[in-house]
Formats: structure tokens, C-alpha cells, sequence
């Protein structure tokens, strides 16, 4: 895969250490008093590159006849992935990987049916719609960049023709049911191996987070006494930095696992923060334990239907649930909406 962009004269330069130890590997120089000294080190390719368009703040010295699709996209993700989600941020790299076709070829010269081969190739493989979307929205995202800086004129943005198979509902999502919640809750034993990870499961159905926020949260942001805690880090603006109110049902098993060790509330037998494939492992074994065949983000379908079932206040739910809501100010809670939120939940 193509990853090094060709700079030009002036602009710097990256190079990458060989020792697969570094945690840092990316080495970026600057021609200074006519010597290349060196003036950072970075983790991956994009914080480097973002680094040096910083630096220079000025996109127009590539020559746009030359510049290449992968190149195209490294300018994009340099620029972009400083103001997303990690996790989105992954996403967009796996689709980049479905792309490969198009890394060498010029930008400027891509057609509309370049790019729907790369969905066509995906289609074929079976790679199935949310990929594809994915995909799409990446292809998007690097030709905005390119029309923001002028590579190319708006009326040559093309991603607007790509067209992506049809989206079949292969597992549609359905929430807990009481018998199915009272059966996890049974395993919640001093004696039985999956206790923890059957809270876990209590906890998620009676907040509503996104698993991907779940495994994130810190301890630090985990307030007992005032019965909430805070996602930092969503896929959407309006999840990021938001209060989430502690059920009084689960508020036990909050306090158990804020004694475990680790930074994360939710964390490995050792202390270190889960993945989601790791959360999944252990998810999976307490609904084959309790007899359910549901995944983690059905227990955020599970509470967003409690919450519908109780009449809660509807802004309040979206507080709750991270969702995108008209005429309620975001961002700072007051101890009025946040009573508010825990009378909500309380509901449950």
C-alpha cells in the first residue's frame, strides 16, 4: 500500500523507523539553517502529515494534475481525523483498505466509474451495505477536501453517482423483554463466573450507551454520589461529553465495579481497557448462560423502549440516548436538567 505522500521542496519530510518497537515511529523534518533536524515523532502517518499541513498551512503547493488518490486522502484524514472519533476514525481506514484500486491512479483523472468499482468489487465479495456506505461516505469526504482547496471544482465532486446495494435487515434489532432482563439478572451471583459481565449487561440496558461508549468510559467520569456519568468519546456531536444518569436499580453494580481495577469502569480481569470484540466474547457467554439471543446494542434499543413504554419526557431521552435535538441548549447541563434525567431513568 502507497502510504508516503511525495512532498515537495520545503514542505518537509516523514520517514518511518524500522524498529517495530517504537510507539512512535513516524519521524518528521524540517530544513533548518540547511539541515533536516527532526521536530516531532508520531504515532501513525496522519498525525505526522496533519502536523506538517499545520506547519505550512498551505494545501495549494501540491500540483493537482499529480497528486494521487491515496495522497488526496492522507491531505483529507490529516485534517479530518483531528475532529472525529477514534472509532469513526477506524472505520474510515477499513474503508480506505476496499479503495486500493484507486491509490496510484491521479485524482483529477478518476471517473464515476472507478469509483463505483471499488463498490462493485465490495458487492462481489460480499462485503454488505453498512461497508458500502462507509465507503461512500469516505470517497465523500476526500473529495469535499479536494473541493475545499480547490483541486477540483464543485460540479466535479462525482461521489454524488455512487450508487450502493439495497440495505437488508439481515438481524433486526429487538429489545430485552422482562423475562429475558430477570434471567440475566439470575446469574448476577458471588459464585458464578459471568456476575460481572451480567451487570454489565443490567447496566447498558439501563442507560442506553452505545457499546462502543460503554467500554470507554473512565472511572474519573463515573460520579457515584450523584448517580450519573459522562461519555467523552461518540461517533456523533451531540453523544460527545454527555451526561448519562445512573438508574437506582443499577446503581449497585456500578459501586462493585468501580472497586475493580483499572481506568475504564468496564475492564479485563487484569485492569486493561476491553475492545468491543473482547466485550462481545464475554456478552455472548451470558446470553447463552441466560437463554437470549440478543447483541450489545440491543440493550440501548432495550431502554430507549422502556423509556418510550413510561412516557418519559422526550428531550430528556435524547439527552439520555445522545441524540441530536431542536430547542434544548447543549453541551452544559444545569442541576435542573440533570434531575431531570435521573427522574427519567428513575422511570425504568
Amino acid at each position: 500500500m502507497k502510504e508516503r505522500l511525495k512532498l515537495p521542496n520545503g514542505f518537509g519530510s516523514i520517514t518511518r523507523k524500522a524498529d517495530g518497537r517504537r510507539r512512535k515511529p513516524y519521524v518528521v523534518r524540517k530544513t533548518i539553517g540547511g539541515k533536516q533536524i527532526a521536530i516531532g515523532y508520531f504515532a501513525t502517518y496522519e498525525e505526522a502529515i496533519a502536523f506538517l499541513v499545520e506547519a505550512n498551512k498551505n494545501p495549494h503547493i501540491y500540483s493537482p494534475s499529480q497528486i494521487t488518490f491515496s495522497e488526496m486522502y492522507h491531505c483529507m484524514a490529516a485534517e479530518r481525523f483531528l475532529q472525529i472519533a477514534k472509532s469513526t476514525q477506524s472505520n474510515y481506514r477499513a474503508a480506505y483498505k476496499h479503495c486500493e484500486a484507486l491509490y496510484d491512479k491521479r485524482f483529477v483523472e478518476l471517473r464515476i466509474s472507478d469509483l463505483q468499482g471499488v463498490i462493485k468489487v465490495m458487492s462481489e465479495k460480499g462485503v454488505g451495505y453498512a461497508s458500502q456506505k462507509k465507503c461512500r461516505q469516505l470517497l465523500h469526504h476526500v473529495y469535499s477536501y479536494a473541493v475545499k482547496y480547490e483541486f477540483i471544482s464543485p460540479s466535479a465532486d462525482i461521489t454524488r453517482y455512487i450508487d450502493i446495494d439495497k440495505n437488508k435487515t439481515v438481524y433486526p434489532k429487538k429489545p430485552f423483554n422482562a423475562r429475558q432482563l430477570n434471567r440475566v439478572r439470575a446469574l448476577i451471583t458471588e459464585d458464578n463466573p459471568l456476575s460481572l459481565w451480567a451487570m454489565c449487561v443490567v447496566m447498558a440496558c439501563y442507560a442506553g450507551p452505545r457499546p462502543s461508549e460503554f467500554i470507554h468510559v473512565l472511572k474519573t467520569d463515573v460520579k457515584l454520589r450523584q448517580r450519573f456519568f459522562v461519555i467523552r468519546d461518540s461517533k456523533t456531536e451531540a453523544g460527545r461529553n454527555r451526561i448519562v444518569p445512573i438508574s437506582k436499580k443499577t446503581l449497585p453494580y456500578f459501586q462493585h465495579w468501580m472497586q475493580m481495577p483499572g481506568k475504564t469502569l468496564i475492564s479485563d480481569e487484569t485492569g486493561n481497557p476491553l475492545s468491543y470484540h473482547q466485550y462481545r466474547s464475554r456478552f455472548d457467554k451470558v446470553m447463552k448462560a441466560s437463554r437470549c439471543q440478543h447483541t450489545p446494542h440491543e440493550c440501548r434499543h432495550t431502554c430507549a423502549t422502556m423509556l418510550d413504554n413510561k412516557n418519559a419526557n422526550e428531550g430528556a431521552v435524547k439527552k439520555i440516548l445522545g441524540h441530536a435535538c431542536q430547542g434544548i441548549t447543549q453541551g452544559v447541563y444545569t442541576h435542573k436538567g440533570l434531575r431531570e434525567l435521573k427522574q427519567a431513568i428513575d422511570l425504568l
